[in-house]
C-alpha cells in the first residue's frame, strides 16, 4: 500500500512540475488536421491572448484557470471538470460550450455562444442581464438564486438543484422549462414560452 501510495505521489508532482502555459507553437503539437486542438488532462495552465481556432477546444480535466483575451473558437468549448474561473468579454464561440464541474462563478456580458451552455455543477452565481443563449441553458446544482431580467433562451432551461425560486418579470424560454423539483415562488409577469414546465 505505500509502495503504490509513493507511486501516486510521484506521479502527481511530475505532473505539477510540468505544468506550464501553452503558446501558439506548441499548440501545433496538439491541433489534428481538422483544427481541433485536444488538451485534456494536459499539463497547461493557460493559453495566450488573441488565440484562434478553426475547430473544437478541448480543456477538460486541466488547471487552466482563464480563457485568453479575444479567444475565437470556430467549434465547440469543452471544460468539463477543469479548473476554469474566468472568461473573457469578447470571446468568441461558434458552436456549444460545456462548462460542466468548472470553477466559473460569473458569466459576463459580451461572450458569444452559437449552442448550449452547460454550467451544472459549478458554483455560478450571476448572469448578464438580457442574456441570449441560443440553446439549451442548464443550471443544475448551481448556487445561483436569480435569472437576470430579459433572459432570452433559444431551447429549453434545465434549474433543478439549484437556488432559484423566483423568475425575473421578463424571460423568454422558446422550449421547455424543467423545474426539477424547484419550486418557484414568483413567476414572470411577462413570460414568452414555446414549450411546456416540467416540475
Amino acid at each position: 500500500m505505500k509502495t503504490k501510495f509513493a507511486c501516486l505521489l510521484i506521479g502527481f508532482l511530475c505532473s505539477a512540475g510540468n505544468a506550464q502555459p501553452l503558446d501558439t507553437f506548441r499548440s501545433l503539437n496538439h491541433l489534428d488536421n481538422y483544427g481541433n486542438l485536444d488538451l485534456r488532462n494536459k499539463p497547461y495552465t493557460a493559453l495566450p491572448d488573441g488565440f484562434k481556432l478553426k475547430g473544437n477546444l478541448n480543456i477538460s480535466n486541466t488547471q487552466i484557470q482563464r480563457l485568453p483575451k479575444d479567444l475565437d473558437v470556430q467549434g465547440n468549448l469543452e471544460a468539463s471538470n477543469s479548473a476554469l474561473r474566468q472568461i473573457q468579454k469578447g470571446t468568441n464561440i461558434k458552436g456549444y460550450a460545456n462548462l460542466f464541474g468548472s470553477k466559473i462563478t460569473r458569466w459576463p456580458k459580451g461572450i458569444r455562444v452559437g449552442g448550449y451552455i452547460n454550467l451544472a455543477d459549478t458554483p455560478l452565481t450571476k448572469l448578464p442581464n438580457r442574456l441570449r443563449v441560443k440553446g439549451d441553458l442548464s443550471l443544475i446544482r448551481t448556487p445561483i438564486q436569480q435569472l437576470p431580467e430579459g433572459i432570452v433562451i433559444d431551447g429549453d432551461l434545465y434549474i433543478g438543484g439549484s437556488a432559484i425560486t423566483t423568475f425575473p418579470k421578463t424571460m423568454t424560454v422558446k422550449g421547455n422549462i424543467f423545474l426539477g423539483g424547484n419550486r418557484i415562488t414568483q413567476w414572470p409577469d411577462n413570460l414568452t414560452l414555446g414549450g411546456a414546465v416540467a416540475r
